[in-house]
């Protein structure tokens, strides 16, 4: 089967049909590092590492760039507030980012870009739209006049009426229902501080919606496959790239737009504003592994808003260890035998994988594949982690013995014990001692296992 994707710009799943399979360019939006990103942003990351996995697994050759957005209006103000030079200001925080994408085992981007390294690249982009007469000069920066661009708001399937009446806007971010002439650059103030580059049109620095069309055009071309963000990015953030990275170039940006939805807490959308947010630190916190999240985001389409309880991310944690659990236990069963994977649980993992990323009827072929159980130990092994090459769930680790510390053994074999004599109390105290020491039971058909969280 081949891949179909929904494609925000069209509203319809369409055949993915890259511009040269031998090298398909794909653009994900990163994040602006003012604070630590939270699960609800992290999902993002998780879904644009599968689609990545998928172009791979239907054998095209992938270049992933993925960009940092360490200048804009959030950055400007969190370095100051911290007191400290803006780029040491979200270094900290790009660090605690790349560590919890490691965490979630999300493959590395081929290029990492980040905005203050582009800045010359974007001057040359913001003058090419004032020689074409698609920006124009104001007392306080340089716009991209709207009204220029025939197309403007395709993306976001803005009305002809909310399109007829334009105002001028210097912030990044804005009423999700105005259309603005919207900033290119902004000329220096003095509440940037030290933070400003020399261009021919002004000091200053630059919008943020400039920054991703200039690292793309520098990095992937004029046009890409695949553009990837979160669905809070179609307006007014990817709308107005399209409308300067076309006005300039002529070209198409993207010929495929893929958006994810929210995660949901409490009934609303998570976010940093609210402080309603849950960040990856505090998963571990509790007890959870960030993989136990991963295998939780597989519950539901991309698409369609997630709604986070910690209940749900229990549940989950449990059948990722179920998962697990079953893996061991076909590595045991294997005698160390290997073989090829199974063409017909591959050939249905493919189908539901390239319709749109149907990662729930993902998981629920790999549970199939367990419990019917019709194939021998180590061809069921070969199938399972071949599919894993896709769902990133690192199901390997299960494979490998790891030498267990003589202490967690013992309380291992007390718990044993206590369950065999039917005393649960202390079965459970055993078992929460061995997870302060940063190890887990799974209870598999074979008898407990013990696994290094």
């Amino acid at each position: 089967m081949a891949l179909k994707l929904y494609n925000t710009l069209t509203r319809q799943i369409e055949e993915f049909k890259p511009t040269d399979p031998r090298a398909v360019k794909m653009y994900t939006c990163g994040p602006t590092v003012y604070g630590p990103a939270h699960i609800g942003n992290l999902r993002t990351f998780v879904v644009s590492d599968w689609l990545k996995r998928t172009l791979v697994w239907n054998n095209y050759n992938v270049k992933a760039v993925m960009n940092i957005t360490d200048v804009d209006d959030k950055t400007i103000k969190g370095a100051q507030t911290a007191s400290k030079p803006l780029l040491e200001f979200t270094k900290e925080y790009e660090k605690l980012f790349l560590a919890d994408l490691e965490k979630l085992n999300v493959l590395p981007p081929n290029e990492l870009t980040h905005a203050t390294e582009y800045v010359s690249q974007m001057i040359s982009l913001v003058q090419e739209l004032l020689e074409k007469g698609f920006a124009y000069r104001t007392e306080d920066g340089v716009y991209f006049s709207v009204a220029k661009f025939s197309n403007y708001g395709q993306l976001a399937k803005l009305s002809p009426n909310t399109a007829q009446t334009i105002s001028r806007i210097q912030a990044d971010e804005y009423d999700k229902d105005a259309v603005t002439d919207f900033a290119l650059w902004k000329f220096w103030q003095e509440n940037d501080g030290d933070v400003s580059w020399d261009a021919p049109f002004g000091k200053g620095r630059p919008g943020w919606h400039i920054e991703c069309s200039a690292m793309i055009r520098a990095t992937l071309g004029d046009t890409i496959d695949i553009h990837l963000g979160g669905s809070d990015l179609v307006f007014p953030h990817h709308t107005n790239e399209i409308a300067q990275s076309e006005a300039a170039t002529g070209q198409t940006l993207s010929r495929y737009w893929i958006h994810t939805a929210f995660v949901n807490m409490a009934g609303g959308k998570m976010a940093k504003s609210d402080g309603n947010i849950v960040t990856l630190n505090e998963v571990e916190k509790k007890g959870y592994s960030p993989l136990a999240y991963r295998f939780w985001l597989l519950s539901a389409h991309y698409r369609t808003h997630a709604n986070f309880t910690w209940e749900a991310l229990e549940a989950a944690a449990t059948g990722y260890k179920n998962l697990l659990a079953r893996v061991y236990d076909l590595s045991q069963a294997s005698e160390n035998k290997t073989t090829t994977p199974n063409e017909k649980y591959l050939a249905e993992f493919s189908v539901a994988i390239n319709n749109d990323l149907n990662l729930p009827q993902t998981l629920a072929t790999v549970w199939h594949l367990l419990k019917t159980n019709d194939l021998p130990p180590a061809e069921q092994l070969a199938t399972i982690l071949k599919m894993d090459e896709v769902l990133g769930l690192d199901l390997i680790q299960a494979t490998v013995p790891i030498e267990i510390p003589s202490e967690v053994q013992a309380l291992a074999a007390e718990r044993e014990v206590a369950r065999q004599n039917g005393d649960w109390s202390l079965a459970d105290e055993l078992r929460r001692q061995i997870e302060a020491l940063d190890w887990y039971l799974l209870d598999s058909p074979t008898g407990p296992q013990l696994r290094k969280k």
